[in-house]
């Protein structure tokens, strides 16, 4: 019984080296050199954003304390009630709004006159003016307790709440939009992708892609409900012995949440960071799970999944008693790992992506154009006409990334298919 365990190991091993000996001319995928468009700095995303934000809320407190100074009747000079306006609120509105680009801006005066020795000291200072800069808002919440209720108070911390749910103690994400997750190489902000040969290395990769995606991913829908919930929401809460158009108001709040989420996309992932998902996802490939026919003997048509082996284009292995073709011009996936495949599915093609998200966009600015057809009160046309005109930089930033992510995979794609009808 010894020798026959023995011999079987022999011809798994046997078998084993066979299948790495065809790896090695299994051809792998070639990558066109990618456009590198013009992008805008970590700097100017904030600055944009918090003008943006800034602006919305503005627009929202028009669209409530707006005053009929056009009327004849009416002895009114000011167009907006600011008495009635919380200073308090508008103080927290704004430091919420410019907490990254004041952190920003202080990290590059820090790394500017920071002398080289000195560099270590950098984190002792970032410690620093994280605590300041987190003070800020702090002390707005405790300025706008007096004379409140405690529900007031709770809708003021409600986000830090969910904050806390989301990234834990964490303050760098509280700070800034873009950061680097631990485990992985950057190089300018991107993660680094490494047209590598080994399996085990690609599948460590895609692990690293994939936290870095998520982990943007939810910045994203955290900073588009934060800013539209201290720029839009809040200001109708605290509205005070006024009365305004709640539909309108609410439609503001719906319009600025899908704009800021469309904007802090376009930062987030542009065309550049989609490619190194697309060449990693070349390298992953996927496993279609494949129909067994009653009577079938399957032991004759596959061999047994090895995760050492680079697996060539609609090879066919048997993993844990079901069948598997290899999807992709190289396979290193685990068969039936489902974050795997929906890695793959994402990134082959990320123009799919970038042509959903043109769709959605142009979808937006036609909403806009439409309403503006039926606003009839000149506050209610100063805000849609904002936010229609701010919408269209995005528009074109997400229609250039879908034009270019669409020629240049195209081409890939003729390039790659010519080569298998060469060989």
């Amino acid at each position: 019984m010894m020798r026959d365990n023995s011999s079987k190991e022999e011809d798994e091993h046997a078998g084993q080296q066979h299948i790495n000996s065809n790896s090695h001319i299994t051809p792998m995928p070639k990558h066109i050199p990618f456009p590198d468009p013009a992008s805008s700095s970590e700097l100017l995303n904030e600055l944009i954003m918090f003008l943006f934000s800034s602006c919305v809320a503005a627009m929202q407190f028009i669209n409530i304390y707006r005053t009929n100074w056009w009327l004849p009747q009416v002895q009114i000079t000011n167009t907006v009630n600011l008495h009635h306006v919380n200073p308090h609120l508008i103080l927290l509105i704004i430091v919420m709004n410019v907490r990254r680009l004041l952190y920003c801006l202080s990290l590059k005066g820090l790394y500017f006159f920071l002398p080289t020795q000195c560099q270590r000291m950098s984190k002792v200072f970032k410690c620093v003016l994280e605590v300041l800069i987190l003070t800020l808002p702090v002390t707005c919440i405790i300025m706008m307790y007096t004379n409140r209720n405690y529900l007031s108070i709770f809708l003021l911390v409600y986000p830090f709440i969910v904050y806390f749910l989301a990234f834990g103690l964490a303050l760098e994400p509280f700070l800034r939009f873009n950061y680097e997750i631990k485990g992985g190489a950057y190089f300018n902000g991107f993660p680094l992708h490494c047209c590598s040969a080994n399996p085990n290395g690609i599948r460590f990769e895609i692990d690293v892609l994939r936290n870095d995606f998520n982990c943007r991913f939810k910045q994203v829908i955290f900073t588009s409900l934060f800013n539209t919930y201290y720029s839009a929401f809040l200001p109708c809460y605290f509205a005070n012995a006024v009365h305004y158009n709640v539909l309108w108001a609410a439609q503001h709040i719906v319009l600025v949440f899908l704009s800021v989420f469309q904007c802090c996309t376009v930062f987030s992932f542009p065309s550049k960071y989609s490619d190194i998902l697309h060449r990693a996802a070349l390298h992953l490939g996927y496993w279609l799970k494949m129909e067994v026919r009653s009577g079938a003997d399957s032991n004759t048509i596959a061999s047994n999944w090895i995760k050492t082996t680079l697996w060539a284009p609609s090879s066919t292995v048997k993993f844990t008693g079901d069948l598997y073709r290899s999807v992709g011009p190289v396979t290193v996936a685990i068969p039936g790992n489902i974050t795997h495949e929906r890695f793959y599915k994402l990134f082959h093609n990320p123009s799919v992506i970038y042509g959903s998200l043109t769709a959605i966009q142009a979808c937006i600015v036609l909403s806009g154009i439409s309403l503006l057809y039926y606003a009839i009160e000149w506050h209610f046309i100063l805000s849609l006409s904002f936010i229609t005109l701010t919408n269209q930089f995005t528009f074109f930033k997400l229609m250039r990334d879908y034009l270019i992510t669409k020629r240049v995979y195209l081409a890939e794609t003729s390039v790659s298919d010519s080569k298998l009808t060469d060989n």
